[in-house]
């Protein structure tokens, strides 16, 4: 499972159609797209698929080329390979500056599977940390698709320090990162605990 809370800016690069969810109830959607820089200098583009209620006399709000900001949760999902990015707001949608610099950041929650790597390493003032991915699985038709995140744990206690392969649930501050033209998510662990995870469920069921 990962679910995050995220802020955003940036500019509309596919306008909102009107659709209907499977209760009937009306939405908009629309893509925003924000440039993301590595830390080296490589850039990429971040696609957001965003929805928010309202109907047809509203598309005008959310033109192409138009620069928003918003708040929403955001649920990544993959499907053949690919993960889309989609973002429910529940707030407005407000009209950015033009001079606005496009960003998102935010919090996230994860549920899912550490790998065969654990990190133990040391930061520039000699205090210990962790550095490590875990993955959440979910199906998409017969085909179990994996989303991996890098974190880092600089909150090091003997009490949460982490092993290889363990389930864990972790909450803390995300960002993304671009690595070799791929746009990563990577999270600043904020609090991380040991978590009851079942083989015969995807992540994504509990």
């Amino acid at each position: 499972m990962i679910q995050c809370s995220i802020q955003a800016c940036g500019e509309i690069c596919q306008p909102a159609l009107e659709k209907t969810n499977k209760d009937g109830k009306k939405f908009l959607s629309f893509t925003v797209k924000i440039p993301v820089s590595g830390y080296y200098g490589p850039r990429a583009d971040l696609f957001l698929s965003v929805s928010i209620d309202g109907d047809y006399s509203q598309i005008g709000k959310y033109s192409l080329g138009k620069k928003v900001s918003f708040k929403g949760k955001m649920i990544p999902r993959k499907y053949k390979g690919l993960i889309y990015y989609n973002v429910h707001c529940e707030d407005t949608i407000l009209t950015a500056d033009p001079e606005c610099t496009p960003f998102i950041s935010g919090t996230l929650d994860f549920k899912g599977k550490i790998g065969k790597k654990v990190q133990d390493l040391t930061d520039k003032k000699g205090r210990p940390f962790q550095a490590f991915s875990a993955f959440s699985s979910s199906k998409s038709g017969e085909e179990k698709e994996f989303i991996w995140i890098h974190f880092m744990n600089f909150h090091l206690t003997d009490k949460n320090r982490i092993s290889p392969e363990q389930s864990v649930s972790i909450y803390g501050d995300f960002h993304f990162n671009v690595y070799n033209a791929n746009l990563n998510m990577e999270c600043v662990v904020q609090d991380i605990s040991l978590w009851e995870w079942k083989k015969d469920r995807s992540v994504d069921d509990k």
